[in-house]
This record gives structure tokens, sequence and C-alpha cells, in this order.
């Protein structure tokens, strides 16, 4: 599920070449216009993707025009096929004719990505340019590492306005010429437009992953929220399901969780999205002054020591939740407001065992409810109360 718009608008993906290795770090340009991310070309694998060119024959040259010494066809290295298009030393240029290879194709249609793979012996400072009508739509500025098949993919879904319906060129400059030759294969085209949470009849939650952007739509609200491959300290996907969805930064802001219904946490304060004032109070006061959590020894204990827990009380912070750590396959607690109401309380419970999952609260079946990838419990409980509530969980056969 977790996994993978202008001059800040332009996006481009460094992808580790072999899944065998370890991911490197991030790289950065030469010009701080955004992160480098890393991925694998296993991640790449789950999304439609078409091979616009792979240079086989003497003739798929035709496509690529190059300022400098002219392209070869090279049978030294090849992506997928028994040769590549080699770049030779003083190249300063080369720019990939996509109107000719996409001729006749309704554009973008499905694809958000485009690029092409490179080649280096030794790591290779580049400038990767989408241009349309001669002006440039995307345009960055990166290092290719050494010695592995490395795509550079750009953003196309991040182009707005009738440009977009064009078909651009893809350009690849060398400012001070290629000191080393460069080997380039398989131009392609690729759709990871992803429905992450699937909006339901009378339900607006819903999360898409498309081009380098995650958009967020809540009960009120629309949020978009740019990955590290579209800026510096963009934005990664950890956990996203019926209830919340959970990212993580390493810029200033380092963890944002989004619920459902507009509640939003960056970082442990409450930054709501599209809910009323008069609600926005409650839930301020709840997040400030939580719940008191008794749970009998039998059932099991609070979490006082997740790293969100900024009180060691129970409650995390950072993800809005209740923490608990379950002695056996059912769990009983109680809630008591300590100040102003409960409102919509989430609860999450660790060490409860595989299979179905029964809540009810004060006898009252509650409906929403996740198991989560590490096989912790998500629990949203209903409503808004004054009064102290009691919730019996039940997990397995």
């Amino acid at each position: 599920m977790v996994r993978l718009s202008s001059l800040s608008a332009l996006i481009l993906i460094i992808i580790a070449g072999c899944a065998q290795r370890p991911d490197p770090p991030p790289l950065r340009s030469a010009e701080p216009l955004g992160l480098v991310a890393v991925r694998t070309e296993a991640q790449l694998q789950k999304y439609p993707f078409r091979i616009l060119q792979q240079f086989e024959h003497p003739v798929d040259l035709a496509f690529v025009i190059v300022d400098g010494p002219a392209a070869q066809l090279s049978a030294d290295r090849g992506h997928t096929g028994q040769s590549s298009a080699i770049l030779n030393k003083e190249t300063s240029s080369a720019t990939i004719k996509l109107p000719s290879l996409l001729s006749g194709v309704r554009w973008p249609g499905q694809w958000t990505l485009v690029g092409a793979y490179f080649y280096v012996e030794k790591p290779q400072k580049m400038r990767a340019i989408y241009e349309i009508d001669g002006r440039a739509a995307l345009n960055y500025s990166v290092e290719i590492p050494a010695k592995q098949w490395t795509p550079v993919l750009l953003d196309i879904s991040a182009i707005e306005g009738p440009a977009a319906a064009k078909v651009g060129v893809l350009r690849f400059l060398f400012p001070d010429g290629l000191r080393q030759p460069l080997w380039c294969d398989d131009v392609v085209i690729m759709n990871n437009h992803t429905e992450v949470i699937e909006a339901k009849k009378n339900v607006k939650w819903s999360l898409e992953e498309r081009g380098f952007k995650y958009v967020i739509h809540t009960s009120n609200s629309t949020v978009t929220l740019k990955t590290p491959e579209a800026a510096e300290h963009g934005w990664t996907l950890e956990e996203a399901n019926a209830i919340r969805a959970r990212f993580r930064s390493d810029g200033a802001e380092k963890e944002r969780v989004i619920y459902s219904d507009g509640r939003q946490f960056i970082d442990g304060e409450l930054k709501p999205l599209g809910i009323k004032p008069s609600v926005v109070i409650d839930i301020q006061t709840y997040h400030e002054h939580p719940a008191r959590l008794e749970i009998a020894e039998e059932f099991g204990r609070a979490n006082r020591n997740s790293r969100g827990d900024k009180n060691n009380d129970g409650y995390d912070e950072i993800n809005g939740a209740y923490q608990i750590i379950a002695a056996g396959p059912r769990v009983e607690f109680t809630l008591s407001p300590r100040s102003g109401l409960l409102v919509r309380p989430i609860v999450e419970i660790s060490g409860l065992p595989a299979g179905p999952v029964s809540v009810t609260m004060d006898g009252r079946w509650v409906e929403r409810m996740v198991r989560l990838e590490n096989g912790n419990v998500l629990i949203e409980l209903p409503g808004e109360s004054a009064f102290p509530v009691t919730v019996m969980v039940k997990a397995g056969q």
C-alpha cells in the first residue's frame, strides 16, 4: 500500500537499478530545487508502463537529436534489450522526439511519468527538461549515480492547462559537455496513479497518489502533499486505511496524521481540516487534556512509552490516539473525560491475537475499526460524551 509540479512544479525521480542493493542515500542536485529520491526498480513493477524506444536498430537513432558527436548504437550496454544509444564525450545535449514516438496517442491519457534510463561509469551531472512549444514545463538538475541503470522520470501529471494535452520533447543537457560516454536506453511512459483509499458511498474520505503527490479528501477539505521527488522535504506515506493516513518528512515538520473526519495532527499539534470552529474547540480541549485511561491488569496496560506520548499518560499526541498493550484476546477499558467532551476517541491496541475483532462501547456495537499491517487494531469510537465510556474488545476465533 505504502510504497511509490513552473520551476517548483518540476518533478524527477532517480531509481536504483538493482533491487538487490540497499538503497543509497538521497542525492541532491547542484541547485536546491528539491530532493532526488531513490527507489528500487522492483518498486516500479507494480505500475503500468510502455517502452517507447529501446534502441535496438540503427533507425531508432533518428528519434534522438544530439548536440555533439553523433549518437551510436552500443552492444556494450543494454537495459532490457541487446543494445542502447551511446552519447560520446563532448556531447552537450540530447533530445528525445516524443511527438514522433507518440504520434496518434491521446496525451497524456492515463500516463503520469515520462523519462529514460541512463548508465555511466562515473557520477554524471545533467539537467532534465520536458519542453512544450520551446518552453520548459519541467526542469531539473541531477547527478546520475555510477554503474547502474538509472531512470530519470518527470511528472507530466503536474502540468496544468491546455499545455498538458500537448506532447513535449525530452531534453537532457550536459552544461560542461560530457567527459565520459553515457548510455541511454528504454524511453518510457508510466502510470503510477493509485487509489490508495477509495471513496465509498456517502463517505468522502479518499487518498490517491498521482505523479509525485498525494491528494487527500476528508469530509470537508482537500489536501495535496508533495512527495520527496517533488519537494526537498516532501512527505512519505507510512500508513493509510479507512480511519487515518500517516505521513513522515525529514523537514521542519516531521509527522502528519490525517483522520477521515478532518482531524489533522502535525508533530502533535491539532491543525484541523474543514471542521466547524465550535467542534474544533472541543477537539482541542480533548487533545490538550486527554481522558483518563483505566484498564484492569488482567486485560493489559496503557502504553505510556510510545514515541509520541509527550506526557506518559497513555495518550499519543503525535497520532492523536490512546495506546493500549493487550494481555490476551479480550480487553476492557474505560475513558473518563478530564475536561470537556470525549470527541470520537481513537484507540490503538497492540498484542491482540490474529482473527476477527468485535468492539462494543457501553453495550453498543462499534463499526469503525481496522487491523493495521503491524497487527495492531485501530478503533474509532463514535460520538461525543461528557461522561465515562466503557469499551470491550475481543479478538480471535
